[in-house]
């Protein structure tokens, strides 16, 4: 049986630094695949360095502004230094707290262009790495793509996330004949350092809301699209998988 990831392949990954990003790095490098991880020129990039050597795989670390189309082309580019680029994992992407009625046009702006700009931005310079060896492209979505979450005002965000959705949908039906599968995965509340900061109060409601009666651990998210980035999800391109505890469901 072929092996869920090829070790010595690589792969990239966009806002790898932290959080959901970080737990996907620390997957892949387990299973032997290098990284480069693509964050904001802000990001500490300690974590995912600890991890790929700790697992023995090559590593770099590239700074860009998903944002900038041009940045993000070059930054993955970087990615073919490090050995054959059979993977790839978008979870570069913002919050948006402001009620959509008052909302200022920059604030709009600032998260679509992160969140579904940047999606696209990065998937066509993966897309150069891989058209004509094939590959396999997951991008981090979220279950607000499908509904809309209880007390949270964050209509930028659902919309940009149910844009990532169908985004996925439309560049796996154009790309199959090169031989790369785009799928993306929707996680419900997560338990990252950012939620972590959160009053007890409003992670308490999260989880009430969520039919498990807890959050996810980003270990969670991350094993789902190590299914989908691999072999044993080959015939698998288009999809959108949601990891959020029932709470679409419900």
């Amino acid at each position: 049986m072929r092996p869920e990831l090829e070790p010595g392949r690589v792969a990239v990954v966009t806002g790898g630094a932290r959080g959901i990003g970080l737990a996907v790095v620390e997957a892949v490098a387990a299973r032997g695949v290098g990284v480069l991880c693509v964050d904001h020129p802000s990001a500490d990039p300690g974590a995912v360095e600890q991890a790929c050597a700790a697992a023995g795989v090559p590593f770099a670390f590239a700074a860009a502004d998903v944002r900038d189309r041009d940045a993000v082309h070059a930054a993955v580019a970087r990615a073919a230094d490090l050995g054959p680029v059979a993977y790839a994992v978008n979870c570069a992407g913002v919050d948006g707290l402001l009620g959509a009625a008052a909302m200022p046009a920059e604030e709009w702006r600032r998260v679509v262009e992160v969140d579904l700009d940047g999606v696209m931005f990065a998937c066509q310079a993966e897309h150069d790495l891989m058209a004509g060896r094939g590959g396999s492209i997951v991008n981090i979505a979220s279950m607000s793509g499908h509904v809309v979450n209880r007390g949270v005002t964050h209509a930028a965000y659902s919309a940009a996330k149910a844009g990532v959705i169908h985004l996925g949908r439309a560049l796996a039906v154009e790309w199959a004949p090169s031989g790369i599968r785009v799928n993306s995965v929707s996680p419900g509340y997560t338990m990252t350092a950012m939620t972590r900061t959160n009053a007890p109060e409003v992670n308490a409601a999260f989880a009430e809301q969520t039919p498990m009666g807890r959050l996810a651990e980003v270990e969670e998210v991350a094993e789902p699209v190590v299914f989908l980035l691999g072999s044993r999800a080959s015939f698998v391109t288009g999809t959108d998988l949601l990891v959020d505890g029932g709470f679409t469901a419900w």
